[in-house]
């Protein structure tokens, strides 16, 4: 199928420090939470409480400022959204983003953000790479 995509990766330039690495793997695993809640007729909003509940839990809630992410079809931004106040469900062939993150105004940003397409019975990851925080050097 013809779709458009959308993939964000975070890089350090220099090495992470313990508070880098630590945000990032709270980031990851709200992704991967998310990811794993992706079915078709699940409600979008719920989707978006699965990635969040991750982050707050962790005391970063207050640094997730956007949705986790968006439907991706011919337009990189499409219906559904996967927010807080969504009404979209999702059916089986959406295309969407799951991308939570953390951004913290003097210290940086966090976000890993894959495309994945929800089917009858599962999903595929229409992206990968790496899962772990890297410097500009280890590239």
């Amino acid at each position: 199928f013809l779709t458009s995509s959308d993939m964000t990766r975070t890089l350090v330039a220099g090495k992470p420090s313990e508070k880098q690495k630590h945000l990032y793997e709270i980031v990851k695993t709200a992704q991967q939470t998310a990811v794993q809640a992706l079915k078709a007729k699940a409600k979008a909003k719920d989707i978006d409480t699965a990635a969040r509940k991750v982050i707050e839990d962790a005391g970063y809630g207050e640094y997730f400022v956007h949705s986790l992410g968006h439907g991706v079809g011919l337009e990189v931004h499409e219906p559904p959204v996967l927010g807080q106040h969504s009404k979209d469900k999702l059916t089986a062939g959406n295309v969407v983003t799951v991308e939570p993150g953390v951004y913290i105004v003097g210290f940086g940003g966090i976000r890993i953000e894959d495309t994945v397409h929800v089917k009858e019975r599962g999903i595929e990851k229409l992206t990968d790479g790496w899962y772990t925080i890297e410097s500009t050097s280890e590239i």
